[in-house]
């Protein structure tokens, strides 16, 4: 049991070794990139009827994007000074039942423009296989390259409250 247990911390050890000496996946490669940050994305630049996402980029390699229907959750790598690919999974509910069909599959590859404040990129969509079959689509990513965009949300001092109106008094 004793040898078990020592092999066990053996493996564990060279395995979080293995993954802190990845490629794109050291906090020390994530902490400073201009990517990292709370961003507003589009994912559809020419409908403006479409909602706007919320993207968070963290250090360490991990990006959180909260959508209308879930939060999808992921990581990403730096793959130059200012760009990255990421994917994250989100869930995907069916209508009728409230039921969750499976998670979809996003792929993206951003850039961020020279003055941090904004980046463009390009995604994929691929659903859950059981929603693909279900509308009888081939499983696999369905929709893409669609386009992205994305502006940095920057902190902003509080301002002066604004009252408001007094009711007339009836």
């Amino acid at each position: 049991m004793r040898r078990l247990a020592s092999t066990t911390i053996v493996l564990m050890a060279l395995l979080l070794a293995t993954l802190a000496s990845a490629p794109g996946v050291s906090a020390q490669a994530t902490d400073a990139h201009p990517a990292v940050g709370v961003w507003l994305t589009d994912g559809s630049p020419d409908d403006t009827t479409d909602p706007l996402d919320l993207l968070t980029v963290a250090p360490g390699g991990i990006v959180t994007i909260a959508l209308p229907d879930g939060t999808g959750y992921g990581p990403w790598a730096a793959t130059g000074e200012r760009s990255l690919d990421a994917t994250f999974l989100a869930p995907q509910m069916d209508p009728e039942c409230g039921c969750l069909l499976g998670y979809a599959t996003f792929r993206t590859s951003i850039e961020v423009a020279e003055d941090g404040q904004s980046f463009a990129g390009t995604y994929t969509f691929e659903p859950p296989a059981a929603m693909a079959e279900a509308m009888g689509l081939p499983v696999g990513q369905q929709v893409g390259p669609g386009t992205v965009t994305g502006q940095r949300i920057a902190v902003e001092p509080m301002g002066e409250p604004v009252p408001f109106p007094e009711e007339p008094a009836e």
